[in-house]
């Protein structure tokens, strides 16, 4: 026969103890056992994928066993024992560079297709084709549940023996290479045996196995009972090839079975994704040196500003195909990524960035969801203006632009009369202010696993009820940072409480979400704080009409300047009416005609909302706003305190503990 295939295992018979089964012991005498003599040969070799794109990979002077794991163990220790015997595992890396080379020892690429069917020789042969016509070799596994042999008169267990065919043909052919295998030994637990065979010809191939001892049951007699089970379990295709996976980050592991019950989960803790940063950033000390040019070089970081402009920008895995460097305002990501990293107590008597983000992507998503959500780890979101993709947050803001009945459009009737009012007001409903946050979050210091940090507003408990609000903390591997959140929702629950709507001229057509304005609404304060100007110079405003100052109460004035900024002064005025507010300090420039102002008294009469949306309709824009308290920020950043923290003084941390990540997709932090 020409023999289109060649068996590659010349070894037949896999030997175990022999067969000695004692007899003739007496009753009294306990029955004896055969030692267990077999063991799987199989062996688990795979390659993981770490990220799209090249990592930093594993912190510097640390072992990359240290922070590789098995099922959760690491492979070695801090004191550099091992969890794990070397000789039946070996692991290695790539960091995903373009230029990387292919992982020694993985100079192939394995198929396994399951099977996972019993071959009883009463029931004839099994036979599955392979899924891949394009392989060199390929392995046959065969599993047994457990082979032995009873001696019913005496009890003693011993070693037994079966014996099984393998054929393999190209599909539609009808040469076979016929290999008749045996297994002799004794295992009360399941063992795996592996088959390796070339290939030669055209595939598919037709892999077939069958019995040729006959079932347990059948061969088991009046003095003898045959315990065993036979599976053909699964075939590995194997092609040989050598890939090394440009700009992927990669592990690989080889894990025999002699050493392992199961195949383990492999897990790693690493640096993620190295990103473009500002050229004038060190990502490690999380410092910013002069002015930044608006260039960028490559390093790692997980601050989540600049992991929002990878995926904005990356034509790999991001919306980079879409969208240019050029239809971004990086200097907003710029003010954004500085808040990020100023360093807040962390709620263990150290200190911690205020926004880190360590996670991994590992599904497609919606471009704009999935920006939205990377957003959302520091407190922002993203809009398009002009063309531009700019990205917002809320932190502590000056006013941008101040608003009166003077320059805002007042509906009136047929007879000259107001219709509605310039400002209009709605409080949130009472069952939408939440008093119970309860932030998901990862801890790095049990594998990562999701925990749930309870944060509580106890004065809104007793004024609302016990609201709860789910919130799931997206990239948070800080249990300090999980109640910041926490703390910051409930305090924008409870202290912004109103949002107003009204409606601008061209004025509002250079208003942006995001920007805070000031309000002086004098059906809220019970007289006029606003008006326009009719003339000016640095140092004094003539206003559109008298204003009353009140003795012992203190004003300060915020006008609008030509360049479309608000200054404001303290005045130096005396107590009556005045048609001219006299500052304290020169401004930049003169006020024009016409120029919005506004009057504080006593820190009270300008109130400040966060633009929230615009719609603007036939030039005239509809502008809708909340409430913004900027005492929240320093309450939800300062307040952070732990519950298992008892005082400890903790030295500062510049930079938090090295984040990482499991075998994932795009791994960030």
């Amino acid at each position: 026969m020409d023999d289109l295939l060649k068996d590659l295992n010349e070894e037949d018979w896999i030997r175990g103890s022999g067969g000695g089964g004692g007899g003739g012991g007496g009753s009294q005498d306990p029955p004896d056992e055969d030692p267990e003599s077999l063991r799987s040969r199989s062996e688990a070799s795979f390659l993981g994928v770490i990220s799209e794109g090249e990592i930093e990979g594993f912190e510097s002077g640390v072992a990359a066993l240290r922070k590789t794991f098995l099922d959760g163990v690491p492979i070695q220790n801090d004191d550099g024992s091992y969890n794990f015997d070397q000789q039946y595992l070996s692991v290695g890396y790539r960091t995903g560079t373009q230029s990387q080379s292919a992982l020694p020892g993985f100079d192939d690429v394995r198929i396994e297709q399951g099977v996972g069917v019993e071959v009883k020789k009463s029931t004839g042969s099994v036979s599955r084709t392979t899924i891949s016509s394009e392989l060199n070799r390929l392995r046959v596994r065969i599993g047994i549940s457990a082979l032995y042999l009873v001696n019913r008169n005496n009890g003693d267990v011993m070693a037994n023996d079966i014996s099984f065919t393998i054929s393999i043909r190209p599909q539609g052919g009808s040469n076979f290479v016929v290999s008749q295998k045996t297994i002799n030994g004794k295992s009360r637990t399941p063992v795996d045996f592996e088959y390796e065979f070339n290939l030669i010809g055209t595939g598919p191939w037709v892999v077939e196995v069958e019995m040729n001892s006959p079932d347990a049951a059948d061969r088991s007699g009046e003095d003898r009972q045959h315990v065993y089970q036979v599976f053909f379990k699964a075939i590995v295709g194997i092609l040989d090839r050598s890939f090394s996976y440009p700009n992927t980050a990669l592990i690989g592991v080889k894990a025999r079975a002699e050493g392992f019950t199961s195949v383990p989960t492999l897990s790693a803790e690493l640096l993620g994704i190295k990103l473009k940063v500002p050229s004038n950033y060190n990502p490690i000390s999380r410092t910013y040196r002069g002015a930044w040019n608006g260039t960028f070089k490559t390093a790692y970081s997980n601050n989540p500003a600049w992991v929002f402009y990878d995926l904005l920008t990356n034509t790999r895995y991001g919306a980079g195909e879409f969208v240019t460097e050029n239809d971004i305002d990086r200097y907003s990501l710029y003010s954004i990524a500085k808040y990020c990293d100023q360093l807040v107590p962390n709620g263990s008597g150290g200190f911690e960035p205020r926004f880190t983000f360590n996670a991994y992507i590992t599904n497609r998503g919606e471009a704009y969801e999935v920006l939205n959500s990377i957003a959302a780890a520091f407190r922002g979101m993203l809009y398009f203006s002009e063309g531009t993709i700019v990205g917002i947050q809320d932190k502590p803001k000056s006013m941008t632009r101040i608003f009166s009945p003077a320059n805002v459009v007042q509906e009136t009737d047929d007879n000259g009369e107001m219709s509605t009012p310039p400002f209009q007001y709605e409080g949130t409903a009472r069952k939408a202010r939440k008093t119970v946050a309860l932030v998901s979050w990862n801890d790095p210091e049990d594998q990562y696993k999701t925990k749930t940090e309870y944060v509580e507003d106890r004065a809104g408990i007793e004024r609302y009820g016990y609201r709860e609000t789910n919130i799931r903390a997206l990239g948070t591997t800080s249990q300090g940072q999980a109640q910041r959140i926490g703390r910051w929702t409930l305090l924008s629950d409870q202290l912004e409480t109103e949002v107003v709507t009204f409606k601008v001229a061209s004025e509002g057509l250079f208003v942006l979400p995001g920007e805070i304005i000031g309000i002086a609404d004098p059906a809220k304060e019970g007289k006029r704080y606003g008006g326009r100007v009719v003339s000016s110079t640095k140092s004094a405003i003539t206003i559109d009409a008298p204003f009353t100052i009140v003795g012992g109460s203190t004003y300060q004035a915020s006008v609008m300047l030509p360049n479309g900024t608000i200054q404001t002064r303290s005045l130096t005025n005396g107590a009556g009416s005045t048609s001219v507010l006299n500052l304290s300090s020169p401004l930049s420039s003169a006020p024009v005609a016409g120029a919005p102002w506004v009057l504080q008294e006593n820190d009270s009469s300008v109130r400040k909302f966060r633009v929230t949306s615009l719609v603007e309709d036939d030039g005239i824009v509809t502008i809708l706003a909340s409430l913004y308290d900027e005492s929240k920020f320093s309450i939800a950043d300062n307040d952070t305190l732990l519950s298992n923290y008892r005082g400890e003084t903790n030295r500062p941390r510049v930079v938090p503990r090295v984040n990482g990540a499991t075998i994932v997709l795009e791994s960030y932090g």
